[in-house]
């Protein structure tokens, strides 16, 4: 009894650290934001510079669903010959630059494999929507033990 105790506080310690190594800031923001005549702008920032350095913006579209809804589509190319894991969601805005249903699109894993391109998509959760972020932030390897 006392070693399934121990065994469960070690497992929930882990759980903890790993929660708070988890990165929760964007490292690489790919977006169009609207400028004072409404035009579309192309947006990138760079908040992790070594995120920055492994992936490449190689296309950005913008267009509307049968809806009326925002829709986006970006495409991220791995610079490197190994994986890179990552996470990513889309941050919409309306077009007061208010952001639009906070925290509702939850952070996606994204592995891209060496040199791949990987389209990401996203639809605006309501036609107020006039502009989007995508943030990708690093992911976390995982390892799974098999016994």
């Amino acid at each position: 009894m006392k070693n399934i105790w121990i065994l469960g506080l070690a497992a929930l310690a882990a759980a903890l650290v790993a929660g708070c190594a988890a990165p929760n800031t964007a490292g690489l923001t790919v977006g169009a934001e609207t400028d004072a005549e409404g035009n579309l702008q192309q947006v990138l920032q760079t908040d992790n510079a070594k995120l920055a350095r492994h992936l490449q913006v190689a296309d950005m579209s913008v267009g509307q669903t049968k809806n009326g809804l925002m829709k986006a589509s970006v495409k991220l190319t791995s610079t490197l010959n190994k994986d890179v894991v990552a996470q990513s969601k889309f941050v919409w805005f309306d077009a007061d630059g208010v952001e639009i249903d906070i925290d509702t699109d939850a952070w996606r894993p994204l592995a891209l494999h060496g040199k791949e391109t990987h389209s990401i998509q996203g639809v605006a959760p309501n036609a107020a929507a006039v502009s989007f972020k995508l943030r990708v932030r690093e992911g976390e390897k995982t390892r799974w033990i098999i016994k």
